[in-house]
């Protein structure tokens, strides 16, 4: 599978040695090849041999330099601010890299080429969806699903982690910050859903430490509330459009809507979480018969991909109930007292059993389906032409 050629341009040597330390630790280097440089004259000497390039990102001093010698090469100026030249596309230079580099493949993406962030062959990376979802509020779904995307993160699969919770507290670990992105990209899923893969690329953030992409909380839970099942439609055929993500960790709330059942028709595995109470069987039951009695057939043979995993408290009594729904689990995960508590963990490292207990959970509904173990072969891909 061959890489995509991007060109990065510009005068200060030490931001191009940050950007290749940083290219060095990412799975960036899997699908792109960076040539750096910091002489103008170099660079268009490199552009006249002939070599491949998919896009040029330089300062606009450096692109004005290139003259025609740049063809029809997609690019985009590197800007101290927005509205500094009017000839090109801008993009920021002074940003955290991930978001330059997503900025730049947004930008690659708008001139009709492919993600910079696809694979070399494009469409032919699968993507799988597991969402994580219960009856019961409480019962640790975003625990679950935080912890699923880190530790298939920290494995070098590419993970893309969606909150579709009215009331996401995932600030907890992302911080307040994207402010009015969700409306944003609620906009473009309304008005041209053709481009919505766009505003993706742009809005969506990375964690360096969860080691997966995710969009920031929705400020304003009105539009969460406007999102219907043809918009989360969209958004999933989005984030899989992008040709990078080998799995998608959807969130979901306690509610069971149109917009939860798109869900779970796009998801290989819906893991919905039990625990013994009664109380929570009870409601569990009551949110499937309102499946069946609202979806019907469907619903019912959607079913297949439900896989209860059970909240295991100190009996460690298995759930298995005979009935119309017999419900049994196929995993489980360890109560942690402390959480419960709400001492939230920092770290997927902070209870071992529960570490342990998630990484079954992900080679067997995962892992194991893909032949694989790890991703791993990462590699840098950074070269600085500095002659």
């Amino acid at each position: 599978m061959s890489k995509q050629s991007l060109i990065l341009a510009v005068k200060e040597a030490d931001y191009l040695d940050r950007l290749a330390e940083y290219v060095r630790h990412s799975s960036i280097g899997e699908t792109w090849q960076i040539t750096a440089f910091t002489n103008p004259a170099a660079l268009k000497h490199f552009i006249r041999g002939g070599y491949r390039i998919d896009f040029i990102a330089a300062q606009p001093a450096m692109l004005e330099g290139l003259g025609e010698s740049m063809g029809s090469i997609p690019r985009a100026a590197l800007v101290a601010y927005l509205g500094q030249t009017q000839d090109y596309p801008e993009v920021l230079q002074y940003q955290p890299l991930p978001q330059l580099l997503q900025a730049c493949s947004a930008v690659y993406a708008a001139s009709g080429e492919r993600l910079l962030v696809q694979g070399g062959s494009g469409g032919d990376r699968r993507t799988d969806v597991i969402s994580v979802y219960s009856a019961s509020g409480g019962i640790g779904k975003t625990t679950l699903a935080l912890q699923l995307a880190q530790q298939a993160g920290l494995r070098g699969m590419r993970v893309f982690y969606l909150n579709l919770e009215q009331w996401n507290a995932t600030s907890i670990w992302f911080g307040e910050e994207g402010g009015d992105d969700f409306s944003q990209l609620l906009y473009t899923l309304q008005t041209q859903p053709g481009k919505a893969f766009l505003r993706l690329a742009e809005l969506r953030k990375r964690h360096p430490a969860l080691q997966i992409d995710y969009l920031p909380p929705c400020s304003n839970a009105e539009e969460r509330l406007s999102l219907t099942a043809d918009h989360v439609n969209q958004l999933l055929q989005a984030v899989i459009g992008i040709g990078h993500y080998d799995l998608v960790v959807v969130d979901l709330d306690s509610r069971l809507e149109p917009l939860h059942y798109e869900v779970f028709k796009a998801s290989d595995h819906t893991l919905w979480l039990v625990n013994e109470q009664a109380v929570v069987r009870r409601k569990t039951e009551l949110a499937l018969m309102y499946g069946e009695q609202k979806w019907g057939v469907a619903f019912q043979e959607g079913r297949r991909s439900f896989r209860f995993i059970q909240i295991q408290f100190e009996s460690g009594d298995r759930l298995e109930v005979e009935g119309k729904f017999n419900l049994q689990a196929e995993g489980s995960l360890p109560y942690i007292e402390e959480w419960a508590k709400g001492r939230l963990p920092n770290n997927i490292h902070s209870s071992p059993a529960y570490l342990g207990a998630v990484e079954v959970l992900l080679n067997r509904f995962f892992m194991s389906e893909r032949g694989a173990t790890d991703a791993g072969g990462r590699g840098a891909a950074v070269k600085v032409a500095n002659p």
